[in-house]
C-alpha cells in the first residue's frame, strides 16, 4: 500500500503527503490526489494506468515492485493468504486511501450451527468432547430447564439432522451426524 501511495500519488498537490495511520486493528495509508484518468473503484482490479511512470520504473529497478501494473492485486492477494478480509479503498476527488485489516475473517459458522439456541450449542460442544449426549446428561448440563424443553431440543436436532438418535426409552444417545 505504501508502494503504491508513492508511485501513484498526485505530486502537482502541495503541502499534504502521504499519511500512514496505523491502529491496533488496521493500517491506513492515504495519498494526495483522486484516482488518476479512467481508474474507478469498480474497474480498479483490471485497469492499470501510471500517473508518474518514471517513479514507477525507479521502484522496479530497485525492487520495491516485483511486477509493473500489479499493485493492488498483490496486496488483495497477500492479505488473502494471511487469512484477513481483502483491503478496503476509498477514493475521493482528492484522496486515495487503502485500509489494510489486522484482524482475520473470523470463519462463519456452518448453517446448522446458526439455528440453535444456546442450549443446543452447549449439547453440541458436550456431543463433541465426550462422543454422544444421554437426555439425562443433557438435562445435568442445562439445570433449571424443563425436561420437556430439552427434550424438544433434542428432537428438533435429529429433525435438523444434526443428530441421529441412537437406542430406544431409557438406553436413547444422541451422536453428531
Amino acid at each position: 500500500a505504501l508502494v503504491n501511495a508513492v508511485a501513484h500519488r498526485d505530486y502537482r498537490l502541495r503541502g499534504r503527503g502521504i499519511e500512514i495511520r496505523m491502529y491496533t486493528d488496521r493500517l491506513e495509508v492515504t495519498s494526495p490526489g483522486g484516482l488518476p484518468a479512467h481508474i474507478t473503484l469498480d474497474n480498479i482490479v483490471d485497469e492499470h494506468y501510471s500517473r508518474n511512470p518514471r517513479i514507477v520504473n525507479g521502484l522496479y529497478q530497485w525492487g520495491y515492485i516485483e511486477e509493473l501494473g500489479l499493485g493492488i492485486d498483490r496486496m488483495i492477494e497477500v492479505m488473502e493468504q494471511a487469512g484477513h478480509q481483502p483491503p478496503h479503498f476509498d477514493a475521493r476527488p482528492y484522496s486515495f486511501a487503502v485500509t489494510l485489516f489486522n484482524e482475520r475473517e473470523k470463519p462463519k459458522p456452518p448453517d446448522w450451527m446458526r439455528n440453535t439456541n444456546h442450549r443446543q450449542a452447549k449439547a453440541l460442544q458436550y456431543i463433541r468432547e465426550q462422543g454422544s449426549i444421554t437426555n439425562r446428561e443433557y438435562r445435568q448440563l442445562c439445570e433449571g430447564v424443563s425436561a420437556e424443553t430439552l427434550r424438544l431440543d433434542l428432537v428438533d436436532m435429529v429433525e435438523k439432522g444434526i443428530l441421529i438418535k441412537v437406542g430406544s426409552k431409557k438406553g436413547t444417545h444422541y451422536i453428531l451426524k
